[in-house]
């Protein structure tokens, strides 16, 4: 079977099981979005195509060869390319990372169409539990719902390789935010609980990594609580981060909701496990509820609740033993269980199980 993988960017976290998948199945890669801003412009191995024009794109689907089609839900195309695979009597997978449903009111008009598209497309890649749950909400069955856990590795460089910035002291515990600072980030709850946390303590340090729209107004709210200890280090080079994670003594990610966005999964989690680092985060995340076993390698608060968020902290840096235990849990997990390997592994199931169907369709046919 000849697969059409249909995606936005190709972004160097994806790279590996996107060349794993060509070596092993000849995937044609089509990306519909320019990455080389990001510096996302790595190809690697891979058989691909770029299309960044939505009237172009149609036409590229009409006319490319494949037998299935694996595309990301929902998107502006969802439904050209469901009306597509139809008239072509393709197959289509759906690739799903969302896990809760914008409260916007183009989305509300839409979502009958969407359950529509989820019930009636061949099979369905979901990167995590919350995702499956999305899609058996809109009508999924469970036996063409496919987990692909989304995976993250953190290159760690030669031990000669220059050190990045950092004023971490030996002697305080150093709390780690690594992202982009943007309201729906939840920084600004993590930057209160650590003021909280620095009137029972003054051996603490918060490490916030990342650049974004909302850092001013971060830093303003740093100024107002007058609080100590916290350092804006800002935006990270990708071989960075390999020293953020292995210092830090606690990672967190405090995202909230917001009414058009959820968090889909939150990568920086996969990578800070990676270290075997304790790690917290909120009900707002896609992959903490795959992540987080709670009380075993960290802990699952409330999004936006300062008060959960500083008793989670205060807990595990108040138990140096916890936090080792947890660590060397979060570092189990990961490896067990969200691997590059275990992403690839969800597609191929969903490719062999729509083969599969397709075969079966034929023969009935043929009879």
């Amino acid at each position: 079977m000849k697969v059409c993988f249909l995606t936005n960017y190709c972004p160097p976290y994806r790279l590996p099981a996107f060349e794993a998948l060509f070596k092993q199945d000849n995937v044609l890669f089509m990306f519909t979005n320019d990455g080389s801003k990001r510096g996302w412009n790595n190809f690697g191995t891979i058989r691909y195509n770029l299309c960044f024009s939505k009237f172009v794109l149609p036409l590229k689907l009409l006319r490319a060869d494949y037998d299935v089609l694996i595309s990301n839900f929902p998107t502006w195309s969802t439904l050209f390319e469901f009306l597509i695979s139809k008239l072509r009597r393709k197959r289509l997978i759906f690739w799903v990372e969302e896990w809760h449903q914008p409260r916007t009111l183009t989305r509300k008009t839409l979502t009958p169409i969407l359950k529509f598209l989820v019930r009636n497309c061949d099979a369905i890649v979901a990167c995590g539990s919350a995702a499956t749950a999305h899609m058996m909400d809109y009508g999924a069955t469970s036996e063409k719902i496919f987990v692909a856990p989304n995976a993250s590795w953190v290159e760690v460089p030669p031990k000669h390789a220059s050190r990045a910035r950092i004023s971490a002291s030996s002697d305080k515990f150093t709390i780690l935010y690594l992202g982009r600072l943007v309201r729906y980030k939840g920084v600004n709850y993590l930057i209160k609980a650590f003021s909280k946390l620095r009137k029972d303590r003054d051996d603490v340090k918060l490490l916030i990594v990342g650049d974004g729209d909302f850092k001013n107004s971060l830093e303003g709210l740093v100024r107002e609580l007058g609080t100590l200890n916290i350092e804006f280090m800002g935006a990270c080079d990708p071989k960075d981060k390999f020293y953020y994670y292995d210092i830090c003594d606690v990672f967190v990610l405090p995202s909230v909701w917001c009414p058009s966005y959820c968090e889909a999964w939150g990568l920086v989690l996969n990578e800070a496990m990676q270290f075997g680092k304790p790690i917290i985060s909120t009900d707002a995340v896609g992959s903490a509820f795959d992540l987080i076993k709670d009380g075993v390698n960290g802990f699952l608060v409330k999004n936006g609740d300062v008060e959960s968020l500083y008793q989670a902290l205060k807990r595990i840096l108040g138990d140096p033993k916890l936090a080792q235990t947890m660590g060397a849990e979060s570092k189990k997990i990961v490896e067990e269980g969200f691997t590059y390997e275990r992403m690839i592994r969800g597609f191929k199931d969903a490719i062999t199980f729509v083969e599969t169907a397709r075969k079966e369709s034929n023969s009935e046919r043929y009879w």
